[in-house]
């Protein structure tokens, strides 16, 4: 498998992994299948750190909208929202709390 294969098909795992946890049933043995496949491309010198955090953060916003920074701040804003005011929380759609 050369390098462009291999990426692409990191690439490809790794929506796999994004678009199970929207779809709201997360996948680990894939998600760490893929961090392996990561780990293991940056170890043949086929990608670097760097590279490996841009095709996370574009695959990322590719399938949720948002980096994963924001998605981060969001998720812990409804978290807070959930414990300090339940009403609140309930009255958002839940389509919009995922």
């Amino acid at each position: 498998m050369g390098k462009e294969n291999h990426l692409a098909f990191c690439k490809a795992e790794l929506r796999s992994v994004f678009l199970s946890t929207k779809a709201g049933k997360p996948d680990n043995k894939l998600k760490y299948r893929v961090e392996g496949l990561f780990h293991a491309a940056k170890l043949l010198g086929l990608l670097s750190t760097e590279q490996a955090n841009a095709i996370i953060e574009s695959e990322h916003q590719a399938v949720f909208g948002e980096s994963g920074s924001e998605r981060l701040k969001r998720k812990n804003q409804l978290k807070q929202l959930r414990e300090s005011d339940p009403d609140a929380y309930f009255n958002i759609p839940t389509v919009e709390r995922l």
